[in-house]
Formats: C-alpha cells, sequence, structure tokens
C-alpha cells in the first residue's frame, strides 16, 4: 500500500511539473532594451537619468502596453546629478518598478489602422505604490510583429501621495518628466 501511495504522489508531481512548464512557456515575453529618460526638474537645473532597460509587452487580453522600469536601471546623463538620486526619489529599496499600462485596443495596434499622428491615451501609472490613471499623448506605429511608440509626459509627485526625500527637498520641485523613445514590442500576434 505505501508502495501505491508513493507511485501515485511521484505521478502528481510530475503532473504538476508539466503543467506548470507548459504555463509558464504560454505566457507573453518582455521586450527589452526600450530607453526611457527620467528628468526630477529642479529648483535650480533639471537632474536627468536614462535606462535602456525598461520592459515592455503588449496584452492582448487588457488591450494595453505594459511598460516596466526597474529604478535601479536609472544612470545619470550627466556628473551633476547625484548618482542614488532617481532610486532615492522612487524609494527603489522599497518600490523596485515603475509601471505603466497604456491603453492600445487591438483594432488601433493591427498595422492596418494605425493612430493618426500623436492621440491622447489613458494610461496607469503605478510610483511608489501608488496608481493613479493620467492621459498621455502618444505616438504609435506598428507592423505584422512589432509596436513602436513614443510618449513624453510630466507628472507631480504629490499626486502620488509621494514626497521628495529630505536630503533632495532644497533641491527638487516634485515634478517628474518622462520620455519613452521608440519603445518596442516586437512579436506580437493580434491580426
Amino acid at each position: 500500500m505505501s508502495k501505491s501511495l508513493l507511485y501515485n504522489t511521484i505521478l502528481v508531481l510530475l503532473f504538476t511539473f508539466v503543467i506548470t512548464k507548459g504555463q509558464a512557456q504560454s505566457r507573453s515575453n518582455y521586450t527589452s532594451d526600450n530607453r526611457v529618460t527620467v528628468t526630477l526638474d529642479g529648483l535650480t537645473q533639471a537632474y536627468t537619468f536614462t535606462s535602456n532597460d525598461m520592459l515592455v509587452r503588449y496584452n492582448s487580453t487588457t488591450q494595453k502596453i505594459e511598460c516596466i522600469l526597474n529604478v535601479a536601471t536609472l544612470l545619470p546623463t550627466n556628473d551633476t546629478a547625484p548618482p542614488d538620486m532617481a532610486y532615492d526619489v522612487f524609494f527603489g529599496a522599497k518600490y523596485q518598478d515603475l509601471l505603466f499600462f497604456i491603453d492600445a485596443p487591438v483594432e488601433k495596434v493591427n498595422g492596418s489602422r494605425l493612430f493618426p499622428g500623436n492621440v491622447n491615451k489613458t494610461t496607469t501609472i503605478t510610483l511608489q505604490g501608488v496608481t493613479k490613471q493620467t492621459v498621455v499623448p502618444l505616438a504609435l506605429t506598428s507592423d505584422r510583429n512589432a509596436i513602436v511608440f513614443n510618449t513624453s509626459f510630466d507628472l507631480r509627485l504629490d499626486n502620488f501621495s509621494a514626497s521628495v526625500p529630505v536630503q533632495y527637498f532644497n533641491l527638487l520641485t516634485g515634478r517628474v518628466v518622462i520620455t519613452i523613445s521608440n519603445a518596442k514590442w516586437v512579436g506580437i500576434n493580434i491580426h
């Protein structure tokens, strides 16, 4: 009887492993190497950081372009910005990612019906664990297997119940400008 129980347990574990592995392989992958620039508005100057490591994918279920930016990948573009400023401002130790979910209905992403130039799209942004919706301009192009988009918009930290860390309080205004340049998701198959 114990041999039968051991055999059934092994079969259940093997079956669970095969199903879990199959589900993991069916998930959509993210495209990386997407450029984003984050500018922290200062009282006397702007502090600009950039990253080429933003992850992007198109979620056909929610019909949104999903962007994930790990704040630890933001690097200053010049020597005047403290290297850890962006990480500190976004509380990277607790909230590792900035999340952007941009509305992009499948019929608009389809290569035959592109957005006419820049259009305003509802975007859900999660910053320091707080999620808000705003409308951002979006320039989007697509072909049979890729989406390429650009956007630039500004945020106020206080709109997210976020504050400027005390060490930067005398340097920053709380305004943040985010620019995404030629970001892409390759592998789309929505036709």
